[in-house]
């Protein structure tokens, strides 16, 4: 075994964005991972009951946790208790994404601004908050893999949303409570911390397109595709600024309730016109998005930053001279390839071609929902893959990810794709 070596959990894009920046010499088992991580010479998928076990039994250094469900139900806290080193906030913390409730009474309390927000427990309560449902976002309380926030277009749409909802059809997320907030407006940026618990660094900032379609239209989604970094001409200095506060809040805050934060803190912020665009938060997550792992980390290790030593340092003492004199003069933009039927649905089985194209020079593909059959891959699910580019601008970014999607190209049958990836900074 090589001296670095890693247990990455989770089978979508963000966990072969993680295995692709970790670095060639790092031996990396990915549980149960998919098609992309499978065929990586230093990478092997594994099924695993009991993480402690498998990791002193393969004396690996670190464990990485992707999704949140894991983070949820306690992963970290276990592999910490045998002293096992973890990237990923412990059970309570994951609260910050797993309860809308739990994040609004924590912002509440440490002055963190966010859309006003009501919980409500059954059809009743909201009609008593309002009576047009246009101006408010309605969320469930708890995971609901991405796609736990409607925005109603009706009063009947908020109405069936609530009652779904409450039945349990969104994961079971909602069934003891929604939050309903007023709908703001603005950009919308997604703001990652590193932290020890104590220190923190914030990384480049993305951009995501949760809605389906083209023109942010259509039903929303775990993203269609995302870009870094993001332009001032979008975030401005100031309003940089006040997210690194929000940032800085939230882990001191955690800190105060004697639960430090630790790993990989997710702030999905607004800048809300209704509040002169200042950054106001939308959502926490308690690990890396996806799909902006998949331009995050790739302009960070093309910057040759070593994303393994900065992970790692989480739970530790964050190592924040590892991106001493960082100059991102990149930029990235990924592109999702989704299933016939997705969101509601999604088919599996079809055949993914071109995958052996000759793409250009800083062009990368990243397996989400893929599969080995018969040495073919082919579609595991909703989102299946991306198309990740790295180019000068943003523009030339595009540009290189489109070029190698279609017939002659990375394809599959009734495949969906957004066409307008980057559209807020791309000038072209």
């Amino acid at each position: 075994m090589s001296e670095r070596s890693a247990l990455i959990i989770g089978n979508g894009g963000r966990e072969h964005a993680f295995a692709k920046t970790l670095g060639d010499n790092v031996t990396i088992y990915v549980a149960p991972g998919n098609a992309g991580t499978a065929l990586m010479p230093n990478v092997t998928n594994v099924e695993i009951n009991d993480p402690v076990v498998f990791v002193q039994e393969h004396n690996i250094d670190m464990t990485i946790i992707g999704p949140e469900a894991p983070l949820v139900a306690g992963v970290a806290d276990t592999l910490r208790a045998a002293n096992l080193d973890v990237v990923g906030p412990n059970a309570t913390a994951a609260q910050l994404e797993s309860s809308k409730s739990f994040a609004c009474d924590f912002m509440d309390k440490y002055d963190i601004a966010y859309p006003k927000s009501t919980l409500i427990h059954s059809i009743d309560e909201f009609s008593a908050i309002t009576n047009d449902a246009t101006t408010i976002v309605i969320k469930a309380d708890g995971l609901a893999g991405g796609k736990g926030v409607v925005l109603p277009e009706s009063n009947a749409v908020a109405e069936s949303t609530l009652k779904a909802m409450f039945e349990g059809a969104y994961d079971g997320a909602g069934k003891n409570g929604v939050v309903i907030q007023e709908r703001l407006t603005g950009p919308e940026v997604s703001a990652f911390a590193l932290t020890d618990g104590t220190d923190f660094v914030l990384l480049p900032f993305a951009q995501d397109h949760k809605r389906l379609k083209d023109g942010d239209q259509g039903p929303n989604t775990g993203g269609m595709g995302a870009y870094a970094p993001v332009p001032e001409s979008i975030v401005s200095t100031v309003q940089y600024e006040k997210i690194r506060d929000i940032a800085k809040k939230t882990v001191d805050g955690m800190k105060a309730e004697n639960n430090e934060y630790r790993g990989i803190l997710y702030i999905g912020v607004m800048l809300a016109q209704q509040r002169g665009g200042d950054p106001v938060v939308i959502e926490y997550n308690a690990r890396f998005g996806d799909p902006e792992t998949e331009v995050v980390l790739t302009i960070l290790a093309q910057a040759g930053v070593d994303v393994y030593e900065l992970l790692k340092s989480t739970d530790n003492k964050l190592n924040t001279s590892l991106l001493d004199g960082l100059n991102i003069n990149q930029s990235a933009l990924t592109i999702c390839f989704a299933s016939a039927g997705y969101p509601e649905s999604s088919h599996k089985g079809d055949e993914i071609l071109g995958l052996d194209t000759k793409f250009p020079d800083g062009v990368f593909v990243h397996h989400a929902a893929t599969a080995l059959v018969d040495g073919k891959v082919v579609t595991n699910g909703g989102r299946v893959l991306y198309v990740t580019a790295v180019a000068d601008t943003i523009d030339n970014a595009a540009a290189s990810a489109y070029s190698v999607i279609g017939e002659h190209g990375v394809h599959f049958e009734s495949m969906q794709y957004r066409t307008d990836i980057g559209k807020q900074a791309r000038t072209m």
